[in-house]
C-alpha cells in the first residue's frame, strides 16, 4: 500500500518525516479531513482572531495529491 506525508501549514511548515499508509488517495483525502480539526482543535490563535491551517497531501515522489484548508476566524460582538 501506498505512504502518504501530511505537512502541516499554519504561518510555518510542519513536514511529516514519517507519513501514514493509506489504501488510496480517497483514503489520504478523507485522513486529512480528519486531521485538520484535530488540529484547530489544539493550535486555535490565543492573539489573534482568525487563522488558516492546511493540510498538503504529497505521495511517496513527493507529489502533490490533495489539500484541504481549514479556517478560524473569530468575531467580538461586544467588548
Amino acid at each position: 500500500m501506498p505512504r502518504y506525508f501530511f505537512d502541516v501549514h499554519d504561518g510555518h511548515i510542519e513536514r511529516d518525516q514519517e507519513g501514514t499508509v493509506c489504501d488510496d488517495t480517497r483514503a489520504a483525502a478523507h485522513m486529512a479531513k480528519r486531521l485538520l480539526p484535530e488540529i484547530v482543535l489544539n493550535e486555535v490563535p490565543k492573539d489573534s482572531e482568525r487563522q488558516s491551517f492546511t493540510v498538503l497531501v504529497t505521495d511517496e515522489q513527493g507529489h502533490p495529491v490533495y489539500s484541504a484548508v481549514l479556517c478560524f476566524v473569530g468575531t467580538w460582538l461586544s467588548r
